[in-house]
Parts: structure tokens; sequence; C-alpha cells
């Protein structure tokens, strides 16, 4: 195990702090105090990152922020992600029309790392942790959809029968419209719900109030916990994780949307999602959705020298959302 690094930490802690979306300039007092170190560490360490450019000082308000040096190392981690600039504008788009949370992840082997990330501020979920995502069912279809059959098996290896064969159709359904559709378990909406009555519970306890009418939750959280250790514990997670097929008039609660990325072996290179969704939408709009969505990133493999690979191999259907 490597040996913890305080100093290290505290650096990356300063990186993260004044980088967040939307974070002022903060003065040594403000830094010192969101980070909860003293003074004379943190003024030694501001100090000696404003000297090689990593922040830059306001000379009147003598608050720091990111410095100019940081550009050419984003300039150099950029160019090890080659479609990850043309897909930024795509990421900003599809984030702000549909009040969503849009991710890129980088795909290599069986992992995807998160490497860029624009959220609305009506999106439900919260920003991820830039780092790496292990794929394993039911996890990474939209990736495997386009791996050959040693690939697939080897990634459905763990799975039972009748899962293996239900992602196999999922495959199918994936290369045959471009774009992978996730739906929110019945547990991950309990889960949403439990959160939720949790920070309503809280704010009560903080803020009390005599005159409040809410009317309580008829479940406990008690209940609800024991509710939902159960039904993950029972439930066979791939049907209602990735669906076979949408009414188009039924209402989802949709945990992503995503389209892939190709480069010039025709491998998924980028994953782009669509995450938190504000309320649930329609099974034909997110058929709308996601064929936008997959157009949108085929753009980005044109421009980068990608292209896409051939026809489906898995599955014969043609799109996952059932006929009026």
């Amino acid at each position: 195990m490597a040996r913890p690094s305080p100093q290290t930490d505290r650096v990356v802690a300063l990186v993260d702090l004044l980088s967040a979306e939307g974070a002022p300039a903060l003065t040594l007092a403000e830094v010192t105090r969101r980070l909860g170190v003293n003074k004379s560490t943190c003024h030694s360490m501001l100090t000696a990152l404003h000297e090689r450019g990593w922040l830059s000082r306001d000379p009147d308000s003598l608050a720091y922020r990111l410095g100019p040096a940081l550009i050419t190392v984003g300039h150099r981690a950029a160019e090890g992600f080659p479609a990850l600039e043309l897909a930024r504008p795509v990421l900003v788009e599809f984030a702000h029309r549909h009040g969503a949370h849009c991710v890129a992840l980088s795909i290599a082997r069986d992992r995807g790392t998160v490497v860029d990330q624009v959220r609305d501020p009506r999106s439900t979920s919260r920003e991820l942790p830039f780092g790496d995502i292990v794929l394993r069912p039911p996890l990474g279809a939209l990736i495997y959809a386009w791996e050959d059959d040693t690939t697939v098996d080897a990634w459905l290896a763990g799975e039972s029968a009748p899962a293996r064969d239900h992602h196999r159709q999922v495959l199918g359904l994936i290369r045959g419209r471009h774009f992978s559709v996730e739906l929110a378990t019945p547990p991950e909406t309990r889960l949403r719900n439990l959160v939720a009555q949790l920070r309503d519970g809280l704010a009560r306890e903080a803020d009390p109030d005599p005159s409040d009418d809410i009317p309580r939750a008829e479940t406990s959280i008690e209940e609800m916990v024991d509710l939902l250790a159960g039904e993950l514990a029972a439930m066979e997670r791939f049907h209602d994780f990735l669906p076979l097929t949408l009414e188009p008039g039924g209402e989802y609660l949709v945990s992503s949307l995503g389209a892939p990325v190709f480069d010039r072996a025709g491998r998924v290179t980028l994953a782009v999602s669509l995450l938190g969704f504000p309320g649930l939408v329609a099974g034909a709009e997110i058929e709308r959705i996601g064929r936008e969505l997959s157009e949108a990133t085929a753009g980005v493999t044109r421009r980068s020298g990608g292209h896409v690979p051939p026809a489906p191999v898995y599955g014969r259907s043609r799109v996952g959302t059932r006929s009026t």
C-alpha cells in the first residue's frame, strides 16, 4: 500500500477547489478555512504554486485562482484524448438542452475513465469523480456492443445463462441504433427517494417549524432500507437496467443515455453519456434524444478521423421502442 502524502493531498484538494464549476478566487484565509490546514502551511503552498504559475493572485484582493501554467498542462493532457476537444461542445449542448449531466469516458480495455463532464443545474446527479470505472455487466454494454464474440464471452463469463442471452440481445440493439439506454432500477428509484427523505428530515431537524404541515411519508426510513436491501438481493437487475423495449407513450426514469465515438481502428474511444434527467422521460422522447446524441457523436467520430465499424452482428432488432 502506498504511503499517504498529506502535502500532495493538499495540493490536489486546492486544485479541485479552484477548478470547481463557478468557483470564485479565494484569499489565503478562505483557502485555509476550506482546506482545514494551518495558515503557515497554506501560505507556503500558495506561494510555491504562485511562483510556478499554477496559481495567479489578484493584486488588489490578494485572492488566488488557477494560473496560466495549468493551461499548458491541460493541453498536454488533452493530447492523450484526441477526440475529447471535439466532444466538449456536445457535452455542453446536451447537458443544457436536457437539463442533465453529460459525461465523457475514455475507453481502454475493461475500464472507462471519466475525462470530462458538464452538469446543468437542473440535473439530479452529482459530478462524478475523475477516474476509472470497471466495465462489468451490466455496465459497459455500449462499448462491448462493438467487440468480437471472444471479448463479449469474456465480459459475460460470470453471468447466468438468462443474463448472457439478455445482454447479447441488448448488444444487438445498441449496434443497430448506435446508442444505449439504461433505466433506473426499482431499488435505484427507492434509493433516490430514501436520500430525498433523509435530506428532508435533516433539514427539518436543522430548522424545525411547528406549523409545518407537510405530510410525512407513510413508509419509515427503516422500512424503506429493509425493502431496498431485499430488492437488491432478489432482483435480476439486467432486465430492469437494460430494457429491450420501451413503450413510446410510457414514462421512464432514465439512468443514462449513451453514444460512442470511434477511433481510426473502429474501436470505441469515448463514450458520451447523459445522466440525471430532471424527471420522467417518455419512451418516444428517449428514442429521439438517443438518435440526436448518436448523430452528434458520429460527427465527432468523422471530424476526429475515426470510422464506424460494420453493421450489427448480435441481434436482428431494429430499434428498442415498440411502434404503435
